[in-house]
């Protein structure tokens, strides 16, 4: 599971970089892109990390909270600062890239999640 962690470290560290070729590719409209990716990517890892040292389970939840509240967050910022007509004829990509990126993190959250409560079971078990 270790490997999914690096995984997570590899998107938090990557999605700002890709938002910034975005940005020079004019595929995004402000630096704000790369803030915010690096925010999104930030938080939730540290609560990650954070959770796999402590082996606690609501550090999880809070890394899964962080990253819903993204794809929740993310449709409203961006229909309310471009509109609707410049989000869906121009920005769709960003859109996308914010979306699947968080919905990838949520999944390897989640599976490590599993993991940890399944050893949980297992120690109990024994």
């Amino acid at each position: 599971m270790k490997k999914l962690y690096f995984v997570f470290l590899g998107i938090a560290i990557c999605a700002p970089i890709l938002f910034y070729f975005y940005l020079k590719h004019d595929l995004v409209c402000a630096p704000r892109a790369i803030t915010a990716s690096a925010i999104f990517g930030v938080v939730p890892l540290l609560f990650l990390t954070v959770a796999i040292i402590k082996k606690k389970v609501i550090f999880y939840r809070l890394s899964l909270l962080t990253l819903v509240i993204e794809i929740i967050i993310t449709p409203i910022i961006m229909l309310r600062r471009l509109g609707w007509d410049k989000l869906v004829n121009e920005r769709l990509l960003a859109f996308f890239t914010f979306e699947g990126i968080a919905v990838i993190q949520i999944i390897i959250v989640f599976l490590l999640l599993m993991d940890l409560l399944k050893s949980k079971v297992e120690k109990t078990v024994q």
